[in-house]
């Protein structure tokens, strides 16, 4: 008979006592018990982030019975990523988008442990979708287009331009981050050729931006110019007296390229040219901003005709007989380039015809009174032009 049944038999009492010694000593051989556990705990200092930014976990207010001590934490961070430490804390780099479960669990000396966990919102990048042209000529309209840009999460985008990363137009010292325009779409027009270099940045609700960089090639515009020759007359006339002069102004470079000129300068017949002193004008021409300048005096030939004067001047500037193509940012640019072609610029700007009557008094008296004070004049000059005909080529 063991010991146990003798005991349980014979002496009620004594085998309550030896059985009562005997249960712990069961239990840590059989496993109906087990080690004491800890009592987990874990923190984030963030409970939202955008991908590729860190989180601190923190799970030292985790707690264990007394007499034992924790001697380790492993972390399961959601994403495929585990490791363990011993200290209480640790922290991690999310880079993709998604709503994590974050577990640790704390184990003690005797083995011991206990599993808490936390959850954390990553939110994703958007994404830029960019339509535009690549080229284009001088004057058209660019649209940049980037309204097929998306969220993750699906919300709002707010859409910002930086049209030339060659101007610093907030003058921060950094000319690739300016907002020089809002919206999904943008529309401006290029009107001086060149690569233009831009960017596009799309940043959703929580902040979480994309940038994209753009280039813009705006070609200028190719014509083609064929000169045709044209003349035109100006004609003035009035009435000077001894030593008073008139000044004409007048820009004719508006009308073409002058080729050549000629004017003259044409009196009126004295009362009695036979008794009276022939009355003599000057006339000059002065091109001021060319420095130059020409002059004349009118003669009689002949007492039957009247006293003139004129000039002449030709090939002012170069020829063009042949057609031959220029390329320009805009027509007002090409015309520009032509005045100022190979020395082609003689004659712009004001002109200026002053007539002076020099020898109009005094003539013969009669009755002390000059019959004939002054003189009548008429100036008549013609000039020839080549005027370009233009025409845009490569549309």
């Amino acid at each position: 008979m063991s010991v146990v049944k003798s005991l349980r038999t014979h002496r009620p009492l004594a085998f309550l006592m030896v059985m009562s010694m005997l249960l712990p000593m069961l239990a840590g051989c059989t496993g109906l018990g087990g080690p004491p556990e800890p009592n987990a705990r874990i923190d984030g200092d963030r409970s939202s982030i955008n991908a590729g930014e860190s989180v601190n976990f923190d799970a030292r207010e985790s707690t264990t019975p007394e007499s034992t001590i924790i001697t380790g934490y492993k972390w399961d961070f959601g994403d495929g990523t585990k490791t363990e430490t011993i200290q209480g804390y640790t922290s991690h780099t999310f880079a993709t988008a998604g709503l994590f479960e974050i577990r640790v669990t704390v184990i003690n000396d005797l083995d011991g442990d206990d599993s808490a966990t936390t959850q954390l919102v990553v939110n994703g990048f958007p994404k830029v979708s960019l339509s535009m042209p690549i080229a284009i000529r001088t004057g058209d309209v660019v649209t940049l287009d980037a309204s097929g840009s998306s969220d993750p999460e699906n919300g709002d985008l707010t859409t910002v331009w930086d049209l030339d990363w060659n101007v610093d137009s907030d003058n921060d010292g950094d000319p690739t981050n300016d907002n020089d325009a809002m919206g999904a779409t943008h529309r401006f027009t290029p009107y001086e050729s060149g690569n233009y270099t831009g960017s596009v940045t799309v940043t959703d609700e929580s902040d979480a931006s994309a940038t994209r960089m753009w280039n813009l090639s705006v070609l200028p515009r190719t014509y083609q110019v064929i000169w045709e020759e044209k003349t035109i007359s100006y004609d003035w006339d009035g009435y000077l007296e001894q030593n008073k002069i008139h000044t004409i102004t007048h820009i004719p470079s508006e009308e073409g390229r002058i080729m050549s000129f000629n004017a003259t300068l044409t009196l009126a017949m004295d009362i009695i040219p036979i008794m009276l002193p022939q009355d003599n004008f000057s006339l000059m021409v002065d091109v001021t901003d060319d420095g130059w300048s020409h002059k004349v005096r009118t003669e009689q030939s002949n007492i039957t005709h009247n006293a003139s004067a004129s000039m002449e001047f030709i090939n002012l500037n170069p020829t063009s007989e042949d057609a031959y193509n220029l390329t320009a940012d805009s027509l007002e640019e090409l015309m520009i380039m032509l005045d100022e072609q190979s020395g082609a610029g003689f004659g712009l700007g004001d002109w200026f015809w002053i007539i002076e009557a020099e020898e109009s008094d005094p003539d013969l008296p009669i009755d002390d009174v000059d019959p004939d004070g002054g003189n009548e004049w008429e100036l008549v000059v013609e000039f020839t032009f080549l005027v370009p005909r233009i025409s845009e080529v490569g549309v």
